[in-house]
């Protein structure tokens, strides 16, 4: 597909695409302040240097859980892990322990650094399992939006794992991220971001081998614009091309932000997303 300059605003900037979106998050930082009441937490553990190098851990009630961490959107350089700890209400009653995790945001550093970051984030959180009572061999990861990216960033580092990477998720489900970085130059959001051009390859996963031991599901709301959706389709399929254990889902009727309500609830179709993959591993 095809996309002019004058349409890629509004093809890949969410804003531009969905009405009320500061009511989508009013809407998730009240679940989230509900879930904080009900659920005991360990809030702002530090992962690594950066100032927002933090993370929230809810633990299940057993001992030996599997466990899962999840990474916000906000085009990197928005949001805050505490805006999603309503993803406690959706795994807590599976017995899965539950991580939301923040990094540094952009323009304070660079999409690299946040790359750097988030790996680093995700193998401190197989290492300190145990802390938490937690399995580190049942261990998967999700993100939405500039959390998926993050996460697709991470494993493509591994493309010539022939097992799980140490310290990396054992499946992971990518959300309405972007995969490609291209028109990210052209949107109006990279006064903030920053991204160079020099940059784009090495931090688009659609332009690197897949880490074919992580089984990925990628999901897409189907309201959303053409270019999230074709993105979301053609890494899923690029990822397959190369033998990798790559699904695609389109949620009719979402857009970028209410396909996050499928992750609200024990019943929710994301939230049965993860515990199936930890119920595989």
């Amino acid at each position: 597909m095809i996309i002019h300059a004058t349409d890629i605003e509004t093809q890949f900037n969410p804003r531009r695409a969905v009405p009320n979106v500061d009511e989508h998050s009013a809407r998730t930082q009240q679940l989230s302040h509900q879930a904080r009441l009900r659920h005991e937490g360990i809030y702002n553990l530090r992962y690594g240097l950066g100032p927002l190098a933090t993370l929230d851990v809810f633990k299940a009630a057993q001992a030996n859980a599997p466990m899962h961490v999840f990474l916000h959107g906000g085009y990197w350089r928005g949001r805050d892990k505490s805006d999603f700890s309503y993803l406690a209400d959706a795994l807590l009653p599976h017995g899965i322990t539950t991580i939301v995790m923040n990094y540094d945001l952009c323009p304070q550093v660079e999409l690299p650094a946040i790359v750097d970051q988030v790996a680093q984030g995700l193998a401190w959180v197989h290492e300190h399992a145990a802390d938490w009572g937690a399995d580190p061999l049942r261990y998967s990861a999700s993100g939405h939006s500039a959390g998926a990216h993050l996460i697709a960033a991470s494993l493509a580092r591994h493309a010539k794992a022939t097992s799980v990477p140490l310290g990396m998720p054992s499946s992971a489900v990518l959300i309405s991220g972007i995969y490609e970085l291209e028109p990210v130059l052209s949107v109006s959001v990279n006064q903030e971001i920053r991204l160079r051009p020099d940059q784009v390859a090495a931090m688009s996963p659609m332009r690197h081998p897949p880490c074919k031991p992580v089984p990925l599901t990628v999901a897409v709301g189907g309201f959303e614009t053409r270019g999230f959706i074709e993105q979301s389709e053609r890494f899923a399929a690029t990822c397959a091309s190369q033998d990798a254990n790559a699904s695609f889902i389109n949620y009719q009727g979402c857009d970028h932000y209410t396909v996050m309500r499928h992750f609200e609830s024990p019943e929710g179709e994301l939230t049965r997303l993860v515990v199936r993959d930890l119920l595989s591993i």
